[in-house]
């Protein structure tokens, strides 16, 4: 959950305790390139760096409820001694109003070439230049804030800390780092595994998502992800802070590349090799150098270790500037269930895996990667994953407590359902996700329509994919890096199946499928339910529920609610019952209305590229040439709109729609062009096959698509069948039309 913090009392290393003398220590301030907050001033001079381990984060005034949301995490660890850093003025000083140390960088430093500014460039703090307000998603601001992120590190780690720095968008469930990073705490020694992991220079989390793979630290084929990182305070650990400042300032204008790729680039880079091999003995000598060798380490064990590896390649530790020996770094990977990404918590459920409660497995952080729906504004997506899983703190009390909540109770699909589309469907193919996706975006229109007639908040239910959504190509309908037994489906966030940036802009009031577990929700909230039965006779009314006839327009239930309970906080229906409503919102203007929003928030574009269907084109692949580009299926189509004349008579009384059977846009395409604007209208077209084109087709294939558009059964693509690889009959194996046989 996401409870308060106030009694934590953080646990602090053995090394870190005030009762050292302070004013000796702190000389390293007064020649900082840092600028302090009252609170960074106070808590470093009472600090001896050399052996304290600096909990560290950084970010901009942006993003100031991820900087809230990170501290109530670590605090709630009892993470200590903890310092933000600031990249601009404005949350240096919130983070004084809330008594958060936090440093800035010296407006006297210029982070590129780490000289002093000139007098007319100086500023009172450092400031991003950049209309970009996520600097996430800007290409220059987001290499300069990699730079700002070097130059914390410099300072912290020049002056003796070892820093254990984590992003913004990471949660820390608890305090139990130093068993895979460091000797330094008694209480928490390293486990086994990490024996050797908690000498090395530098630590990083990966983006691995097999944790099979992941067992011993041995692959290097997933990203290193800079979301957690430990240095520790050696020659190494600066040699690498130092080459990947060189790496960033020599791709300054360079397009598409961030601090996180440059990092990878210096390791992989640095021709690094395991140090079990030839490089031992030289390693021994560094740990011993370093003041870091521990015999404990290498007695014999039965216990496999994760690997550490050490570069071939000699770093400088110096600035620039400066001249001095250079040296090699060791480096090792964190363990994927212990540091946990996006995809392994959320889609894989990692923190339930068999073995979860040893402590070798027990997950410590949460990184809310692979995730969709950040932009240029804010990481929309980020929060909604982190409120999903009752790891966001910093809602009001408001979001828990206004207005009247509505809710579907029971599965959104049968099992025949399920059982129908998987014989039609293989797994492989992405028609299986987009017909039972179809099933449950229906439940979602209409419990979104009732939320609006009841004036009320809909709470999302549990959505379920049958298909990874995955920006590259699909295995099995699988990531192809990730275990080719995850569980299918499994229940998804949000964000894998709408478009969350759609949803805010049009303030859809809404809250996480998760909602009503979190313990911010009031008990009487909980408890003061009312159950709409549809079709029930007044004598089956149970006690808490009130019957409302078949057919009755959706606009008069909020009556027929207010009568039975006029206090109602939280108002339930099943999914079948919703379906017996009428679809109807009161006026045609208002059913229009709702149309429009509905077709817009209920529209996404993301794309499924199964392997098993363009395996003939990897060898010669070209994303313009519509004969080797990738045949994708995208999703996802808003549902079918209600009826905008009053449907409420008849046999149906309105609740029977001719559904769409599945929620594909364009079935077999490199790139959709469709989709819907704000005002709920269609834009581009909804094409069957790459010969039918797509935005960024190179035009020299073009007459030959329009000689083969010409030959086909009205003069476009076949509907491609789904169930099998290929675009159906009249198509060779190599994409090109030859005609339906007779």
């Amino acid at each position: 959950g996401a409870g308060g913090d106030a009694n934590v009392r953080p646990h602090t290393d053995a090394s870190t305790l005030s009762s050292r003398a302070p004013e000796p220590q702190s000389g390293w301030m007064n020649s900082s390139n840092l600028v302090f907050n009252r609170e960074a001033e106070r808590l470093l001079r009472s600090l001896a760096p050399r052996g304290t381990t600096m909990h560290f984060t950084f970010g901009s005034s942006v993003m100031l409820d991820f900087v809230n949301n990170w501290i109530h995490f670590v605090r709630r660890a009892g993470l200590a001694p903890v310092l933000v850093g600031a990249a601009d003025a404005s949350l240096l000083s919130s983070c004084e109003q809330a008594a958060i140390a936090a440093v800035g960088v010296s407006p006297r430093l210029d982070v590129w070439s780490y000289e002093p500014k000139s007098i007319s460039q100086q500023e009172a703090a450092f400031t991003l230049k950049s209309d970009w307000k996520y600097y996430r998603h800007h290409k220059s601001s987001f290499l300069e804030m990699g730079l700002v992120k070097a130059a914390f590190l410099w300072e912290l780690l020049s002056a003796g800390f070892d820093v254990l720095i984590s992003d913004l968008d990471v949660v820390w469930l608890r305090g139990n780092w130093a068993r895979w990073m460091s000797y330094a705490r008694t209480d928490d020694p390293p486990v086994a595994q990490a024996a050797h992991l908690a000498m090395a220079d530098v630590l990083v989390s990966t983006d691995e998502i097999n944790v099979a793979h992941d067992a011993r630290g041995m692959t290097m084929g997933a990203e290193l992800n800079t979301g957690v990182l430990f240095f520790r305070a050696t020659k190494g650990s600066l040699a690498v802070v130092q080459a990947w400042r060189e790496a960033m300032k020599n791709v300054r204008t360079v397009q598409f590349i961030n601090d996180q790729n440059l990092f990878n680039n210096v390791i992989h880079g640095a021709g690094i090799r395991n140090v079990q091999g030839r490089d031992f003995e030289a390693w021994s000598s560094i740990l011993k150098e370093n003041g870091v060798y521990r015999q404990e380490a290498f007695a014999p064990s039965n216990e496999p270790k994760r690997v550490v590896y050490l570069s071939s390649r000699e770093y400088s530790p110096c600035l620039p500037r400066e001249r001095c020996r250079h040296v090699r770094f060791s480096f090792g990977t964190l363990p994927a269930r212990a540091f946990t990404n996006g995809h392994t918590w959320f889609n894989q459920d990692v923190a339930h895996m068999p073995g979860a409660d040893l402590p070798v497995n027990e997950p410590i952080t949460v990184h809310f990667t692979f995730q969709f729906g950040d932009t240029s504004d804010y990481p929309h997506g980020k929060r909604q994953r982190a409120r999903e899983a009752a790891l966001w703190s910093v809602d009001p009390v408001e979001y828990f407590t206004e207005g009247l909540y509505v809710r579907v109770v029971g599965s959104l699909y049968s099992d025949e359902q399920v059982a129908n589309v998987a014989r039609k469907f293989p797994e492989w193919s992405p028609q299986r996700h987009m017909h039972m996706d179809a099933i449950q975006r229906q439940t979602v229109r209409d419990l979104l329509a009732l939320s609006i007639s009841l004036d009320g908040i809909m709470i999302m239910p549990k959505m379920h994919c049958f298909c990874d959504r995955y920006w590259n190509d699909l295995s099995n309908c699988r990531f192809p890096i990730g275990p080719r037994n995850m569980p299918l489906p499994f229940g998804c966030p949000q964000d894998a199946l709408y478009d969350l940036v759609r949803w805010n802009t049009k303030k859809v009031r809404f809250r996480e499928h998760t909602f009503l577990q979190n313990p911010k929700v009031p008990a009487e909230l909980r408890h003061n339910t009312l159950r709409i039965v549809v079709g029930a006779s007044d004598s089956d009314q149970a006690e808490g529920t009130v019957a409302v006839a078949a057919g009755t327009p959706m606009h008069d239930v909020k009556s027929i609610v207010m009568r039975a309970n006029p206090l109602v906080r939280l108002v339930e229906i099943s999914v079948e019952d919703i379906k017996k409503l009428c679809r109807w919102l009161g006026t045609p203007r208002a059913t229009a209305d709702f149309n429009k929003l509905m077709r817009y928030v209920l529209t996404d574009s993301s794309r499924y590229c199964p392997m098993e269907d363009h395996r003939r084109h990897h060898s010669n692949w070209n994303w313009r040439n519509p004969f080797t580009a990738y045949n994708c299926t995208w999703g996802f189509h808003y549902p079918t709109p209600f009826p905008e004349k009053f449907p409420c008579a008849g046999s149906t009384g309105g609740t029977v729609l001719d559904e769409r059977s599945n929620s594909t846009t364009c079935p077999r395409q490199m790139l959709c062009d469709w989709n819907t604007q704000t005002d709920g209208r269609e834009s581009g077209k909804l094409t069957y096959c790459n010969i039918e084109g797509y935005g960024g087709m190179d035009p020299a294939f073009k007459p030959a698509t329009e000689r083969m558009l010409k030959m086909m059964p009205g003069g476009r693509c076949p509907y491609p069948p789904g169930d099998r690889p290929g675009g159906g009959p009249g198509f060779d194996a190599d994409g090109h039309w030859i005609g339906q046989a007779t």
